[in-house]
């Protein structure tokens, strides 16, 4: 485990504890462009030049309102494709983006998945079964609660595969997990504070709980539904908090949990894993959610809880183009808190395994440092030894 992995996870999960389903907190966008698998950085042989890596900077749009969601860096010759999901029942994360990009042959993929949450809800009397699944009058989805490492394995035994067991795991860093904790504690007293002010003048009253915050970074074995068996590096934050509330009458227990990003990357074995890790780490190294696509998920999921409050939930309409153009009409990119890139740069002093460098239009990049240089040449970009950077492109200079 490296330092690297610190910003990531303050970005993603400062995201956290502003979309904590509050109707008036603004909203950072979820930044992973330091979240990368548990891969380390190409180590060059005694003597030897690191191997260069090619790349293009790419924007992956919604193909459902046309709006553009991710950023990153692409290996020369791999492919991307975005799919969206703007029928997950949250209003606070009401679109589930997914993010594939795939090797020119074929035999590695990396998953990228943008937030989603969920609450569990427990009989304070404990009489009556755990319910789980989508109520469509609140717009909630009920799950019970599973650490990173448990929301991992459901998904290698149902949603990516099944028989999926964990080969290796690299322990999680100290000083993440208290930045983790820091990180719940926040999002908990965000929370209680916000529905007693909003719900304290009609009687309610608002207790805090527990709150945890977990990672996990695992290499899984599991089986695909083409039968055939793969390997895959996988990474997952989780964010959980608990708060009781009484209106004079009936106690309840809530337990909200997030999951604010979480990344796969899968080969058949694990030797392809190793020959694609320096095109992996390019493309999460770089990978950055767009504040236009959090805006946007912000305003439908204000519509919705209008819907709520207006017992009008049958009238959610499905996120359409038209309806996007409205929402980004109001859309300022200049506002400060739409901006994703500020508040991971104060923690800058923390990586030290990887650079940024300013692009020529003034974009930023990051490149492992096992590189020796960045070049660039238009919209292509090489990562690599300066002696084999190719004749005629521009080297930049690291900030």
């Amino acid at each position: 485990m490296t330092l690297r992995y610190k910003t990531a996870i303050l970005c993603a999960l400062l995201a956290v504890t502003l979309l904590s389903g509050l109707p008036q907190t603004p909203a950072r966008a979820i930044t992973p462009s330091d979240l990368a698998p548990q891969l380390e950085p190409p180590q060059a042989d005694d003597g030897a030049e690191p191997t260069g890596v090619y790349g293009t900077y790419v924007t992956l749009t919604d193909p459902a309102t046309g709006v553009a969601v991710m950023d990153t860096m692409l290996p020369r010759g791999w492919t991307a494709q975005l799919q969206t999901n703007w029928g997950f029942v949250s209003t606070t994360n009401p679109c589930l983006a997914t993010a594939f990009f795939t090797s020119p042959d074929g035999q590695a993929q990396i998953i990228v998945q943008t937030a989603q949450d969920y609450l569990e809800s427990p009989d304070s009397l404990g009489l009556m079964p755990l319910y789980e699944g989508v109520d469509m009058q609140t717009y909630i989805t009920y799950l019970g609660y599973k650490n990173a490492g448990q929301f991992l394995d459901a998904y290698f035994n149902g949603v990516l595969g099944t028989g999926g067991v964990v080969i290796q795991e690299t322990p999680v860093d100290s000083s993440i997990q208290s930045l983790l904790q820091q990180t719940a504690k926040a999002y908990l007293d965000s929370m209680v504070s916000g529905i007693q002010s909003l719900a304290g003048p009609y009687g309610y009253s608002v207790w805090a709980g527990n709150y945890e915050g977990t990672a996990s970074f695992r290499r899984y074995r599991f089986t695909a539904a083409d039968g055939n068996s793969y390997v895959a590096d996988a990474q997952c934050l989780c964010i959980c908090i608990e708060y009781t509330t009484n209106n004079g009458y009936v106690t309840n227990t809530d337990r909200p949990w997030t999951v604010p990003m979480c990344t796969f990357f899968i080969a058949p074995d694990e030797a392809t894993l190793d020959q694609y890790k320096d095109d992996a780490n390019m493309i999460l190294d770089n990978l950055m959610q767009n504040d236009e696509f959090t805006y946007m998920k912000q305003a439908y999921g204000r519509d919705i809880r209008n819907k709520i409050m207006l017992q009008q939930t049958n009238q959610i309409a499905a996120m359409t183009e038209s309806q996007a153009q409205t929402y980004m009409n109001d859309y300022e990119s200049s506002t400060s808190y739409y901006t994703s890139d500020d508040w991971a740069n104060d923690w800058s002093d923390y990586i030290y395994d990887q650079q940024e460098y300013t692009t020529v239009d003034g974009d930023t990049i990051k490149a492992s440092t096992s590189y020796d240089a960045v070049f660039q040449n238009g919209d292509e970009f090489y990562f690599g030894s300066v002696g084999s950077a190719p004749d005629g492109w521009t080297q930049l200079t690291p900030n």
